[in-house]
């Protein structure tokens, strides 16, 4: 059986230049804030791997690549969400208190993906609009040229898993260079072909996509069936992680699966 094909409200990688467009003004009680500036991404084709654990057989191999055609444009922060605009919903009353200097140069990370659907839960309230994390394919769609996928590679090479887990590390460790994880300000690590900044800097970012356990056919090609597992969600960055739910700091524990991420951060979607 070939790839599969989808048609979909929402999707990821397109083929012409994303805009960037609009901001609002916030009014939390801790003052006025500006809301973010969104990206606009086209809606076309892209492809994508589901993100867990896959096997065929007892042979832990790769998602089948899927692809997908989305109808309908993808609005997405331009930056990550600042420390300052979270804090102005810790003041708020919406967010919990997490590490942070209320700068409005520097991304807000030590978040857990709760921290995340709580601000953004608390913007949907202050906007009267609809916002939430990305999915996984989403992000992917929204990574533009910065994505790169690490994968475990054909299982017809070597039927050895160790060998191919030990590959998949070397490349996320290449991957992720020498970049120190210190915070560094919005915009040091620059804008992809859409416009999107810093999606490839030393923040990771939750996504809502659960953790999936998948059955693939023998060839590898398709995907038989597969269970969620919303504990654990997929973070995207230089590669993919996949974190326990209410963990703020992966380096410390809490990373289901993957090398962990030096930063947790966010960015949101809003919808049309």
């Amino acid at each position: 059986m070939g790839p599969r094909f989808f048609i979909l409200g929402a999707g990821a990688i397109v083929l012409i230049a994303a805009a960037t467009f609009g901001a609002i003004t916030l009014t939390s009680n801790n003052g006025a804030i500006d809301a973010p500036e969104l990206v606009r991404i086209p809606a076309g084709q892209y492809s994508h791997r589901p993100a867990g654990d896959f096997r065929a057989g007892t042979r832990v191999v790769d998602a089948p690549l899927e692809y997908y055609t989305a109808q309908n444009d993808l609005q997405i922060m331009k930056h990550h969400v600042r420390q300052s605009e979270y804090s102005a919903c810790v003041a708020d009353g919406g967010c919990k208190v997490t590490l942070t200097q209320g700068s409005d140069t520097l991304p807000q990370v030590d978040v857990s993906y709760l921290d995340a659907i709580a601000y953004a839960s608390w913007l949907s309230e202050k906007t009267n609009q609809t916002w939430r994390l990305p999915t996984d394919a989403e992000w992917v769609r929204a990574a533009g040229d910065r994505f790169k996928e690490v994968i475990l590679g054909d299982i017809s090479n070597d039927p050895d898993p160790s060998k191919r887990w030990l590959k998949k590390y070397r490349e996320e460790a290449q991957e992720r260079g020498a970049i120190d994880p210190a915070l560094r300000p919005t915009g040091s690590f620059g804008a992809n072909n859409l416009g999107v900044v810093d999606i490839w800097g030393n923040v990771w970012e939750w996504t809502q996509s659960c953790f999936l356990n998948g059955k693939v056919s023998d060839d590898g090609v398709t995907l038989i069936e597969s269970t969620s597992y919303c504990g654990v969600r997929s973070v995207q960055g230089k590669h993919r992680a996949f974190i326990i739910g209410f963990v703020r700091d992966a380096k410390s524990g809490g990373c289901a699966a993957g090398t962990p991420p030096d930063n947790l951060g966010f960015r949101l979607v809003r919808e049309s």
